[in-house]
């Protein structure tokens, strides 16, 4: 019994090596240290303008955003979202985290925005079955987007994972999946990760606002 405990630990640590030394060969480490470099860089942006903003040009910096936002009905604000979480992701998704603080209850609203880019991925990557049926375009998008593909291919979940939480274009890595025949329950088991993104940065944002 204990030899065959050993056994399993022993083959537990021989595939955490093995992982371990696949990622660093394929460059995975390299590429979550930008990702994580990069969100960085954006949150201490993100402080510095709301420092600026907050200290010498308005008391209430939530008034800069919500100055464009009123101009705007609720259902517009919501249709462009949906757009931008499906087509490339053109739109920082934390602006509208900072727009759902107004209403009463701004967590809903975060889970609802999350639900939202969770579909749009979804739906991104059902667009990418489609495109990949078109030879003219498939080809172009995978010379346009080889690197992701690339990343698709080598690590698979983990980069799912990585475009859904860091600021790596989410529905644009959902897109290539489809057109490279990446599994779509899998797909929709890492893609959850971009729900819990919402709420993480929703956290940080509504603490600094």
């Amino acid at each position: 019994m204990q030899t065959n405990q050993s056994n399993k630990e022993l083959f537990k640590m021989l595939r955490i090596t093995a992982y371990h030394r696949y990622f660093k060969g394929t460059g995975f480490y390299k590429f979550l240290f930008k990702a994580i470099a990069k969100l960085l860089l954006i949150v201490l942006l993100i402080v510095a303008l709301l420092f600026f903003a907050q200290k010498y040009i308005v008391a209430d910096v939530k008034e800069i955003f919500f100055a464009f936002t009123d101009k705007v009905p609720n259902h517009a604000i919501w249709v462009i979202f949906a757009i931008s979480e499906t087509f490339l992701g053109l739109i920082p998704p934390d602006l509208f985290i900072i727009w759902g603080q107004q209403y009463q209850y701004p967590m809903l609203i975060v889970t609802i925005l999350g639900l939202i880019s969770y579909a749009g991925g979804l739906l991104s990557y059902g667009i990418g079955v489609l495109l990949v049926r078109n030879r003219k375009i498939s080809t172009y998008v995978h010379k346009k987007h080889e690197r992701t593909a690339l990343f698709l291919k080598r690590w698979g979940g983990f980069f799912i994972v990585i475009a859904a939480l860091f600021p790596v274009p989410y529905s644009l890595a959902t897109l290539v999946a489809g057109m490279v025949g990446y599994r779509f329950d899998r797909l929709a088991l890492f893609g959850l990760a971009r729900i819990a993104r919402f709420y993480l940065y929703a956290v940080v944002i509504f603490g600094l606002i």
